[in-house]
């Protein structure tokens, strides 16, 4: 929430969400080993993403970019590497792709309606959103289990 309204977050709260989570994916499924792997699976796919980035930045400007001075925040990244203790590693990517079209979405209408100038988008704070609410879903509505992918493969599969 903090990223939506002073566009800044403080650090310290990525690793208590991580440990959250961490404790909460083991007392709800208790397969330390297949929990570390999809955690492992899924920073892999972040690191690949952010070096992409990098890359795709670095060829366009000519100069290597470091893509957190002014077009990815630190938030951003921190809070995409606190989930992935949680979510399996389809569930993630399916997390991750669908928070980038809806914040795009979300950021696009924000602005055609706002008299404000800031282009920068607050990412972390809309995924932050998105979480919060597929996390009720997981726990409360028991509508899909994010540690588990059969429920999308099902999906999928339909």
């Amino acid at each position: 929430m903090e990223d939506l309204f002073s566009r800044s977050v403080h650090w310290f709260l990525f690793p208590l969400l991580f440990g959250a989570l961490a404790v909460l994916q083991y007392y709800r499924h208790h397969a330390f080993s297949e929990m570390w792997q999809a955690t492992a699976l899924n920073t892999g796919f972040i690191l690949l993403q952010l070096l992409l980035i990098s890359v795709y930045f670095s060829i366009r400007n000519k100069k290597l970019v470091n893509i957190t001075n002014g077009l990815l925040g630190l938030g951003d990244i921190l809070l995409l590497l606190s989930i992935t203790i949680y979510f399996s590693v389809l569930n993630f990517m399916a997390f991750y792709m669908v928070s980038l079209i809806i914040t795009l979405l979300f950021w696009t209408a924000w602005r055609s309606v706002s008299t404000k100038t800031n282009k920068a988008i607050p990412l972390a704070g809309i995924q932050a959103l998105l979480l919060i609410s597929v996390l009720a879903g997981d726990w409360w509505a028991g509508l899909f289990d994010l540690a588990n992918d059969s429920w999308l493969l099902n999906l999928v599969a339909k």
